[in-house]
């Protein structure tokens, strides 16, 4: 989940001129219930707590619980690039006899990004140092605004990629499985996804924040059948309340 750092990446990196200076430090924090599928290619869903973490130092920093931590170590005007590091978190609800149950990764790499004056473009490269062991990417374009004083709204239009390790991992079969339905023991298509999110930030308090997101992705990549396969539309819709840190120029809380 992340309405806060897709709202305030966006409004940082495209608002360069604002009047107003940024706090030089800004941390969210809280959770979330969220509805979710048990699994990826599963048409069943269930609903779950997510944490929420969302930080922000001067704009060179920013992490959050579900987009990664990035530096932005190279700018050039509008165009900044750096480090990243992601968590993918892996469902194994529910899973079909015989499918590999994945596990939660580490995924790290570089990102480019360039500020327009409608938002944020950007592009990733990641290579997973633990779970599924293979390559995955992203091309999005993100975009906000602060609709009145204490409500912020956001959106993104995404492409996400991964190679056939990741393929096997969420979507193959065991070989005593694979060989029983007669169904390839290594499936060697990529993984293509596109999808679209809806973020929202309501100001409860000062300090206190509504946060919400409706994310929708479609598997478009060509993928052998597999039982694991349920469903090429993956869902998800979050909401949560997080309380709010930062520090204004001078270095005092506000």
């Amino acid at each position: 989940m992340k309405p806060v750092a897709l709202l305030a990446a966006t409004l940082l990196g495209c608002a360069a001129t604002a009047a107003r200076a940024e706090p030089d430090w800004t941390v969210d924090w809280g959770a979330a219930a969220r509805v979710r599928p048990d699994h990826l290619g599963s048409a069943h869903y269930r609903v779950d707590a997510v944490p929420v973490l969302e930080a922000n130092y001067r704009g060179l920093v920013v992490g959050s619980f579900d987009d990664g931590l990035k530096w932005r170590a190279w700018r050039l005007g509008r165009f900044a690039a750096g480090p990243i590091a992601e968590y993918r978190q892996s469902f194994n609800d529910s899973l079909p006899r015989g499918a590999f149950r994945t596990s939660d990764t580490v995924e790290v790499g570089g990102f480019g990004e360039m500020a327009t004056p409608l938002g944020m473009a950007e592009v990733r490269l990641r290579h997973a140092i633990s779970g599924y062991d293979g390559w995955s990417g992203d091309l999005s374009f993100d975009t906000g605004a602060q609709v009145t004083p204490k409500l912020g709204l956001g959106g993104q239009l995404r492409v996400g990629w991964a190679d056939s390790n990741f393929t096997q991992e969420y979507f193959g079969l065991r070989p005593h499985a694979a060989r029983k339905l007669r169904l390839p023991r290594f499936l060697d298509e990529d993984f293509v996804a596109v999808g679209a999110e809806f973020d929202a930030v309501r100001s409860v308090s000062p300090r206190l924040r509504l946060v919400g997101e409706i994310s929708f992705d479609r598997i478009v990549g060509e993928l052998r059948p597999s039982p694991v396969l349920d469903s090429r539309n993956i869902a998800t819709a979050s909401i949560g309340l997080t309380y709010h840190w930062s520090s204004g120029t001078e270095g005092h809380a506000s």
